[in-house]
């Protein structure tokens, strides 16, 4: 008989793991996108000719639309940046037809990440503190730790759940 609690994992499977992306040699074509150059990991430089995207960039938006929708087999994505960045950039990529296996990505800087609030359905920037008020319905939320890759934002959940509500019907 196994002991569920000592065979329990670490982290939750849905918690996202970052971390340099292997060597894609099989790659006919390297998409780097950076959400600024303090984003640029080393690894860049090793890439044969890489296309590489600046968030900084006034033209960056339209730039990456055009790359992902024209993104052939061989293709693979590199995402640099903040977490609000980069699964804000995975969601656009998946939606322009790339799978999960044609996309690496990457924290390279810390920043924010989006907190989707069950009670009202909004997803608002936060910061690593465990409890916020959401900016859509006032409820004061609790940041579980999952994670929902297709909405790229940990999951916020009423604190006091004798009052559901706070902002809504006060």
């Amino acid at each position: 008989m196994t002991d569920r609690h000592s065979s329990a994992p670490e982290r939750l499977h849905s918690l996202p793991r970052y971390g340099q992306p292997p060597t894609r040699e099989t790659a006919t074509r390297h998409i780097v996108v950076m959400q600024s150059a303090a984003a640029c990991a080393a690894f860049v430089g090793e890439l044969e000719r890489p296309l590489v995207l600046n968030g900084e960039h006034a033209d960056f938006a339209r730039r990456l639309h055009q790359e992902l929708v024209n993104a052939t087999v061989g293709s693979h994505l590199y995402i640099m940046g903040d977490e609000a960045f980069i699964w804000r950039i995975h969601g656009e990529a998946r939606n322009a037809g790339l799978e999960d296996d044609e996309i690496d990505i990457t924290r390279t800087i810390a920043g924010p990440r989006q907190v989707y609030c069950v009670h009202c359905g909004l997803t608002q920037p936060a910061g690593p503190q465990p409890v916020l008020t959401c900016i859509g319905c006032e409820v004061g939320l609790e940041v579980r730790e999952h994670f929902s890759r297709r909405l790229g934002a940990y999951l916020g959940v009423c604190t006091n759940p004798d009052q559901p509500y706070a902002g809504v019907r006060s």
